[in-house]
């Protein structure tokens, strides 16, 4: 099976962060390097700052030669699971979660993902290493 990276960001401007991570692990492995977005509910538009910076997001994952794509979905995990089968991902970039939040925890994705998806790779960065910014 041919190497795939997938990196998995919110609307934040920390993403780039994990996307340089993604870019880098793609770099080293001679992978393509995907990048997923995926807004829980219905509609990315209830916050117009939320779309101007997932643009900018879009923008430089594509300027490192990343594929973008964006789902929206109640289920998190669920989604990310469904796009690494179909996808054929071999490695995952997430980034460690807020302790507050309404979406569904990293803990809880990469034991989902890993007890689940075992040939997957799954780096997940630390939270103290960067701001947390959400807009």
């Amino acid at each position: 099976m041919k190497e795939k990276v997938l990196v998995c960001i919110t609307i934040q401007e920390n993403s780039r962060r994990l996307i340089s991570e993604g870019f880098n692990t793609a770099t080293t492995l001679d992978a393509p390097l995907h990048i997923l977005h995926i807004r829980k509910g219905e509609t990315i538009f209830d916050n117009p700052e939320s779309s101007s910076l997932l643009e900018d997001l879009f923008d430089y994952g594509s300027e490192l030669g990343g594929e973008i794509h964006f789902l929206c979905s109640h289920n998190i995990s669920q989604t990310i699971m469904d796009f690494i089968v179909t996808n054929e991902i071999s490695h995952l970039v997430i980034g460690e979660s807020p302790i507050d939040n309404d979406f569904d925890s990293t803990a809880g994705i990469y034991e989902e993902i890993s007890s689940t998806l075992s040939p997957v790779t799954i780096s997940v960065l630390s939270r103290e290493d960067y701001k947390f910014q959400e807009v």
